[in-house]
């Protein structure tokens, strides 16, 4: 895969939108003037402290509604580059116990019904250790270990264990399925959680490949939630 390397730009996404080519591309950026999260959120980077980079897919192969094992696939490789600790909170970011050191956003070009772009745009915090943001739990590798991190060695590693999963969603994602609850946030235990008729307690039971959750209520019963319809507590 080829790297793009630019010391800034509006989005890294929005780069990669902006592209017309059948290359499988990274780009990776020293710093976002408008990095976005999933949805409205926003992401703050430190310039040049931190790991920003989108990656271009063209799996036209993929059944749309089977889309997110893309995503699957770029959270288990982070977690496992990262090791013991780092945990995957669904649908997409990665958790060192209840702080958040990482948010991935998706975005889609569709050719009639077929996938002809995904682009999978992460930021990792790397080396930044203050945040100034009003975002609740931020932390980074350097907050955890004390060390700086070669955020270009981590970038390296992170690809070429995520073309491993890429290759699985396409012969074996059960794997990817599989590998993703191994790593999840809360995959045991009642817990906390709140939906639009208020707070709760429940457990995980899974995460289908659509990226639909099925939680099971202390009372038995079972719920399941699109993206932004759960929030954990």
């Amino acid at each position: 895969m080829e790297i793009i390397k630019l010391s800034d730009t509006a989005s890294t996404n929005d780069y990669l939108l902006g592209l017309n080519t059948d290359q499988d591309l990274c780009v990776v950026t020293d710093y976002q003037s408008a990095g976005k999260g999933m949805g409205t959120n926003t992401w703050e980077s430190e310039p040049g402290k931190n790991l920003l980079f989108s990656i271009l897919l063209h799996p036209t192969w993929l059944p749309i509604n089977k889309q997110y094992l893309l995503s699957m696939a770029e959270a288990v490789a982070i977690v496992e580059v990262l090791g013991k600790g780092f945990e995957i909170k669904w649908p997409n970011d990665i958790y060192y116990g209840d702080k958040k050191l990482s948010g991935t956003r998706i975005d889609v070009n569709l050719q009639g019904s077929t996938l002809k772009d995904v682009i999978i745009g992460t930021g990792i915090n790397v080396n930044q250790e203050v945040f100034l943001s009003d975002a609740p739990n931020p932390i980074s590798l350097k907050n955890i270990t004390g060390l700086e991190h070669d955020r270009d060695i981590l970038l390296r590693d992170i690809l070429e264990r995520f073309y491993i999963y890429y290759k699985k969603v396409q012969d074996s994602p059960q794997e990817v399925v599989r590998r993703y609850h191994e790593h999840l946030y809360r995959r045991t235990g009642l817990h906390a959680y709140a939906d639009k008729d208020g707070t709760f307690q429940a457990e995980i039971v899974s995460v289908a490949e659509n990226g639909i959750i099925t939680i099971r209520r202390n009372d038995g019963t079972l719920s399941q939630y699109e993206f932004k319809e759960l929030r954990f507590c």
